[in-house]
């Protein structure tokens, strides 16, 4: 018969003592604090309709004024930088606001001077208005 309270000691002691005290693994301390530091891709949608360009960019938990859009060249770029300031400590923490940079290239049918932004539900939507000429024209074609 086995001694599962003597085995579980025993198994603890040997992660304990090979860690030190109860302590995480050193490497994941390091891996822990070089994902804190790394660019964060937040997810981006674009889609085309017959006037305009939607980009949709999945960024929750900023407000409006955290956001930074500007077009530099035939680049539209948006920039998010996050200031820790508060140094909450969680038992266990999957998500967290990083600082994050996006930039698309412009094409030659995007009217630059009437591109429109908002934020709602964590959603940041631009609106990339076509030039006039460059709208997507739609024929019906019927199945014989």
């Amino acid at each position: 018969m086995c001694n599962k309270a003597g085995f579980n000691n025993n198994w603890n002691n040997h992660f304990a003592n090979k860690w030190g005290s109860h302590q995480e693994h050193p490497f994941k301390k390091v891996w822990k604090e070089k994902m804190q530091q790394a660019p964060h891709n937040v997810p981006a949608n674009v889609r085309e309709l017959d006037d305009k360009f939607e980009l949709h960019l999945i960024a929750p938990g900023f407000v409006k004024s955290d956001f930074q859009i500007a077009i530099v060249d035939k680049a539209l770029s948006i920039y998010v930088e996050v200031k820790n300031e508060t140094s909450e400590t969680w038992k266990r923490q999957e998500y967290s606001k990083k600082t994050f940079e996006r930039k698309f290239e412009l094409n030659d049918k995007i009217d630059k001077t009437a591109i429109v932004a908002k934020y709602e539900n964590g959603i940041l939507i631009l609106s990339l208005p076509k030039l006039e000429g460059h709208e997507t024209e739609r024929q019906a074609i019927e199945i014989a």
